[in-house]
């Protein structure tokens, strides 16, 4: 008995929710569209600001470990250092970001691109190209998060608590 009550209920439900629909439909022909326009952008949807790490190909090492951190102030600081090599650079500058394309700008006037991606930066070419080929996806650097330890006792839980009464 009760198999056959959830059958009905479930028939009627199914039936209500195709009603529903076609009264949708039909509404919809008489209403005016609007368009959306969607303002999504690494600028305001992406958490960017950070430290970026990976390590970029070479041609005569094995690769350069890359660090790119890029600061809430639109500064940045980019250090590189050749693997098995006793070599490495720092450079300074500031960044701009437009959509999800980020300019570096170094202090010596070079500039360099980036697409701002989700937790990645992917290194594009003087004509803001992706870089393409076999080694395309070692031009990439991956967002660095710090973990903290964190703890807090049942005294201080009940006094965060209080404060959102």
């Amino acid at each position: 008995m009760k198999k056959i009550f959830i059958l009905v209920c479930s028939c009627a439900l199914l039936a209500a929710c195709n009603n529903s629909a076609k009264t949708n439909k039909s509404a919809g022909a008489d209403s005016t569209s609007i368009e959306v326009t969607d303002i999504h952008n690494a600028e305001n949807s992406l958490d960017y600001e950070g430290t970026y790490k990976g390590v970029f190909p070479a041609a005569d090492c094995p690769g350069i470990e890359t660090t790119l951190t890029l600061n809430p102030d639109k500064t940045f600081s980019l250090h590189s250092v050749y693997i098995d090599r006793d070599s490495s650079f720092d450079e300074k500058g500031t960044y701009t970001l437009k959509d999800n394309l980020l300019t570096l700008n170094e202090e010596g006037g070079e500039l360099s691109y980036y697409k701002v991606e989700e937790n990645h930066l992917r290194k594009l070419t003087m004509d803001k190209q992706e870089i393409t080929g076999e080694l395309a996806d070692h031009y990439v650097l991956n967002k660095e998060y710090v973990q903290t330890n964190f703890t807090i006792n049942r005294e201080q839980f009940q006094d965060f608590l209080c404060l959102y009464k």
